[in-house]
Order: structure tokens, then C-alpha cells, then sequence
């Protein structure tokens, strides 16, 4: 979990960012992106919605698609590729890795500077707008177990 004051941070800037765009905060937008900027683990919708539900009832599990929808169309936060197919998101924006353990379906976020300055290809017909990279393997807890397994 981020600290109080690192998502604080985070929300203003998201405040900011949607005024600039002329983009309308709403409570709702708001509370959403509060809950996901204090996640690491890059949550799923319904994760989501349970942790939402905590603080504002009457936010209907519709609501909070519509809400990760919007966000994710205006680029505020990122669909994160996941195992088992699940959409899972992300508040953080800038331009990052992911590490996946393809036992367990823990995300954590990395940062490969050599990545990030990695230019596109050219391909005919297609205009590639954006790299999206995963590290796939084991966390440390699934190793272990997998050893003791193999033992």
C-alpha cells in the first residue's frame, strides 16, 4: 500500500489532470480512483467495488465499470495484461514493467529504464502507440513452494 500522503499526491494529480481536461471530477470518479491509487497489487473491478462499497454504499458494481471504463478511455489509468484473463488496473500511468507470477497471478510493477527509452518499430499499415510488458515467471512464495514440492 502506498502512504496516506503518496495518495493524496496521486489524487491531486488526478484532480489536475482532469480539470486541464476539462474532465468532470465527480464523487464517484473520485472514490474509484482513490481505492485503485492505494492498491499495488493492481486490482480487478470487483476488488474494486468491494473496497468502494466500504466507503460510498451506494455505488452500484455498474457504476464502478462505467467509472474504470471512462478513466481508462481518457488514459487516467491503464488495463494491466493478467493471467487468467481477468482485467486487472492501474493508477500509475508512466510509462512502466510489470513482473507476473504465472502461479500465484501477483502484479507488481518494475522499472527497466533501457525499456523505456526503447523505440517503437515501424510496421506497414499499423500506427503502434503504445508497449505494454510483462516479466512472467515465479514469486518468491511460489518458488519456494514449488522446491519444497520437487523435494
Amino acid at each position: 500500500m502506498r502512504t496516506t500522503t503518496e495518495i493524496d499526491d496521486w489524487c491531486n494529480s488526478f484532480t489536475e489532470t482532469c480539470r486541464t481536461r476539462g474532465i468532470r471530477i465527480t464523487e464517484q470518479r473520485l472514490t474509484v480512483y482513490r481505492a485503485l491509487a492505494e492498491d499495488l497489487t493492481h486490482p480487478t473491478a470487483d476488488t474494486l467495488y468491494v473496497r468502494v462499497q466500504k466507503r460510498m454504499p451506494s455505488m452500484s458494481h455498474a457504476t464502478v465499470y462505467r467509472t474504470l471504463e471512462f478513466l481508462e478511455r481518457e488514459k487516467l489509468i491503464t488495463r494491466v495484461s493478467a493471467p487468467q484473463a481477468v482485467a486487472r488496473f492501474d493508477a500509475n500511468v508512466e510509462q512502466h514493467q510489470h513482473l507476473v507470477c504465472r502461479e500465484c497471478g501477483t502484479l507488481r510493477d518494475i522499472s527497466v529504464p533501457r525499456l523505456q527509452a526503447a523505440k517503437f518499430p515501424r510496421v506497414a499499415d499499423f500506427k503502434i502507440e503504445e508497449m505494454d510488458i510483462r516479466f512472467v515467471g515465479l514469486c518468491n512464495d511460489c518458488a519456494r513452494k514449488t522446491r519444497r514440492t520437487r523435494n
